[in-house]
Formats: C-alpha cells, structure tokens, sequence
C-alpha cells in the first residue's frame, strides 16, 4: 500500500487528480450498491417471512380437514399445491410422533422450516412445514447487484475523463511557472510532478531577498546609520523641453520602476529630494550586508538597468550616482528632527553624483565601510573622487541573478521585439 501511495505522489497531477477522484467516485458508487444490497436483502427476507407465515397458516388449516377425513390422498394434494409455486421447494406433514404423514417436493438439509400445528378439535394432531425456494430471488439480488458494480466502474471511468483533462489544464498552467522559473535558475528538476517541480524552483530561489518588505513602528529607527544612494537625474532637464508629455511620462515611469525595483531587493526607501534629485535610505539588518553594501548593489543594478533601458527606448537614462552615510535617518512625520538634520548630507552627496564622472562615486565615510571593502574594491580617481571598483565573483552573481529578475519585470518579453527599440 505505502509503494502505490509512493508511486501515485510521483505521477503527473493530470493523472493524480484524475485517480483521485475516479477512486472516491467508485469508493462512494460501491457503498451504495454495498447499501443497496444490504436493503433489499432485508425487505426480501421480511416480505417472503410474512408469505410463507400466512401459506403455512393456510396449508396447517387446510392439512386439518384432510387429516380429520382420514384422506392422505388429499393431504398430499394439498402439499402439492403449495409446492407447485415457485417459491416454494418443499412441503412436509408430520403426525404428533413426528413421522411422515405426506411429503412433496424437494426437503432442503440446511433449508430453514415454516412450521404451523395442525388443529382438529383444539388438539394437535400433527404439523405442517413449508421450506422457501430463493433460488430466483436470489439470482435476481445477484444480477442487480452485478449491475450497479458495473455502473459504478462506468461513472468512475466518466469522471477519470472528465477530470484528467482539468487536471491537464491547471498542470500546464503550473509548467508555464515552473518554466518562467526555469530561465533565471542553472538547476534542473528530476521529478515528473509539476508541483514537486514548482516546489524545486521555489526552493532554489533566494526567497529572503525577494520577500517583501515590513515595516518596523520603532520610534528610535531614525537615529541610526543609515546609508544614502543620491541619484542626479542629469538628462531629465534637457528632456522637460524635447519631449512631448506623453513620452515624458513614460520615461519618468520607467525611470521609477528601475529605481523603485532596485531598492525592492535590499529594502531601500525612495524618496524625491529635489526637482531632479533621488534618495534611497538603507538602515537596519539584512541578510546581504550592511546598509553600505545593500546601497552599492542598488546603485550597480540601477546602471545596469539604465543600460538596457537606452538601448530600447533610444533615450539617455544613465544617472550620477553617490553613495554617503549619515548619523540619522530620513526622519518621518513624527519627528521631524532627523529629516532636518540629513538635509546637509544630501546636498553634498547631489553635489558629488552631479559631477561629470562615468563612475559610481563613494563619500570618504562610506568607502571606509568594512562590508563593503569585502566585496567591492575601491577605485580612486584622483585625490578627492572615490568610485566603487570590481565586485566579487560570489557577489556579482547575486547581482546578475537580480539584474535578470528586474529586467523581466521592467521590460516584459513582449516587448523584445525590433519595434520595441525603435523610439516611436
């Protein structure tokens, strides 16, 4: 039993469904024929008791003027008339010492008695018995009972038809998950279940930086160290006047969705500081590293995303960026001192990103970070520009990981198309 279960986990789920159902299907049909037989075993046995009661009543009566006749001849003709139905296989008369008196038809050894005493003058001068023939009825019972069985099999093979084909459906549904998941994993799946697979891609997923993120209500969460990714939108001034508000739009859209989408991984809040100026805050705990590093990936993936971007809707996307620390966070609506204090920072650091450097620049506080100098070099431009170097092997593929997820849900694959890079 515990290797058909096993085996029926492992099958497609078209054909687990389809099993299932099929079998609770013929479970329930066969417990109802079981109850069905069951009943009309009980009504036949209760109604042939009540007939074989009021025929041996009657034959006791009639065996009663006969015998007080003397005529034997008689008695046995009224055996006989019993005898002829159907439904009965044999009759007996006994006198009170309980010999034969008349017999007709077939006695039964294991057959069960229908016996009434007969009665002349209020003395018993012998009995009667009647024995049931259930041959027929019996046969009947059988045939009807073969019948639902086979009923039964035919609408449990109706509702494996009917079910494997939905089943078909919700697995190919599964597949097409199973295969989106497919193109951003290098593992592959051995189990032939799609749910098994679902599950074996799920898993493979590194579901701590993709899980949203909460919200923490501490009333002390500003005033800690908090890193700073400034970004300079450079082109969106030039662009206010060569555009149309349609396309402008959609360019602030994209834009958004890029930056919006880069902080998502590392729990990063955005925030418009100026006309043409961003912020994302990174503070607190994370599973990658310190609020330093989470700001550095952002910024990688950021210009990545700007990459792709330009070469689809042939418009400039690539921001300054500058990476900073600061003592307090962004501050909130109830208390608004941190948001006071952080202002000074930010206009450094959108000093710095709005510099002419093709470069990812780092204030001198935040290339000093121990997390980030574990993963990222350190380039020095010149004496006063610090810009984030080469990544590490162990990191970069994270990144890579996370750049393809991201471009799968800016840039949907219907729109990988020769129009697609055309500006109009």
């Amino acid at each position: 039993m515990q290797q058909l279960i096993h085996g029926l986990r492992h099958q497609p789920l078209s054909q687990q469904l389809a099993l299932v159902a099929t079998a609770c299907c013929l479970i329930a049909t066969l417990i109802l024929v079981a109850v069905a037989a069951q009943s009309t075993q009980s009504i036949q046995n209760t109604t042939l008791t009540e007939h074989a009661s009021a025929a041996v009543q009657q034959l006791a009566a009639r065996a009663a003027t006969k015998l007080a006749a003397a005529d034997k001849l008689g008695l046995a003709t009224e055996l006989q008339f019993y005898t002829d139905q159907t439904l009965f296989s044999g009759a007996l008369a006994l006198d009170v010492e309980g010999m034969e008196l008349a017999v007709t038809g077939a006695i039964p050894a294991d057959g069960r008695a229908h016996s009434k005493a007969i009665m002349i003058d209020g003395n018993i001068a012998g009995t009667v018995e009647l024995y049931l023939d259930l041959s027929d009825q019996n046969a009947a019972r059988e045939t009807l009972i073969l019948g639902l069985v086979a009923l039964s099999g035919l609408l449990s093979a109706a509702v494996y038809a009917l079910t494997r084909p939905m089943g078909q459906k919700l697995a190919r549904n599964i597949s097409e998950v199973v295969a989106q998941l497919d193109a951003i994993s290098d593992e592959t799946s051995g189990a032939i279940n799609e749910v098994h697979k679902l599950q074996d891609r799920v898993s493979s997923l590194p579901l701590d930086l993709l899980r949203s993120r909460e919200t923490r209500g501490q009333a002390d969460e500003h005033y800690q160290d908090t890193a700073i990714l400034c970004i300079a939108l450079k082109h969106l001034p030039g662009y206010l006047d060569t555009l149309d508000e349609q396309r402008l739009q959609r360019y602030v859209e994209l834009l958004h969705r890029m930056t919006y989408g880069s902080a998502g991984f590392y729990g990063g809040d955005l925030s418009v500081i100026r006309q043409f100026g961003l912020a994302i805050y990174f503070s607190g705990e994370h599973s990658v590293g310190s609020a330093v590093v989470r700001a550095a990936s952002c910024a990688w993936l950021l210009s990545r995303c700007s990459g792709i971007a330009e070469q689809r809707q042939r418009l400039s996307f690539a921001p300054g960026m500058a990476i900073g620390v600061s003592e307090l966070g962004r501050g909130d609506e109830e208390d608004i001192y941190p948001g006071l204090y952080i202002q000074a920072a930010l206009d450094d650091l959108l000093a710095l990103a709005s510099e002419d450097l093709d470069a990812i620049v780092l204030s001198s506080r935040a290339a000093e970070d121990g997390g980030l100098t574990a993963r990222m070099g350190i380039d020095v431009i010149d004496e006063k520009w610090m810009a984030l170097g080469d990544i590490s092997a162990s990191h970069l593929e994270l990144l890579e990981r996370q750049l393809l997820i991201l471009q799968r849900a800016i840039f949907p694959a219907d729109e990988d198309t020769p129009q697609g890079l055309l500006p109009f």
